[in-house]
């Protein structure tokens, strides 16, 4: 060789591409289970299929709210008696009381009806409730 030159070297691409195939599975790996603790610490809570069978009766229910206010109110009172004595699940009474209210709201003309995204949100939080109790929500629209 001549003086000052140097040996050739020569990059072996394919040990490069398993470390960047190793390092991006491990990455997605770990951002599964974070992601999976985050919804399980901060994501709905889980309610029962009993739970989540009574909160589909009583979305039921509220599909026909009396239009007489002081009807109406009775019934949501009813209707919330049955929610606090009834239902383990604080997360999903909570939604169903939303959807009451704004039952109420929509049958007597009195009070501020929800937003297209308030409502959006309720849903997704009571179906999130029930995600695991084998039980389908359904929730109609209460525009």
């Amino acid at each position: 060789m001549a003086a000052g030159t140097y040996p050739r070297k020569t990059t072996n691409w394919g040990k490069i591409v398993m470390l960047g195939v190793l390092t991006i599975a491990v990455l997605a790996a770990a951002a599964f289970g974070v992601n999976y603790l985050w919804q399980k610490q901060f994501g709905p809570t889980t309610a029962s299929a009993a739970d989540c069978r009574l909160a589909q009766q009583l979305f039921d229910k509220a599909q026909t709210p009396p239009t007489d206010k002081a009807a109406a109110q009775k019934w949501e009172l009813d209707i919330r008696q049955i929610r606090y004595t009834q239902l383990v699940d604080q997360g999903v009474s909570t939604q169903v009381g939303y959807y009451v209210r704004w039952a109420v709201v929509k049958a007597t003309g009195e009070g501020e009806r929800p937003t297209a995204a308030q409502f959006k949100k309720m849903k997704q939080e009571a179906i999130g409730h029930c995600d695991d109790s084998g039980v389908n929500l359904n929730i109609p629209a209460i525009f």
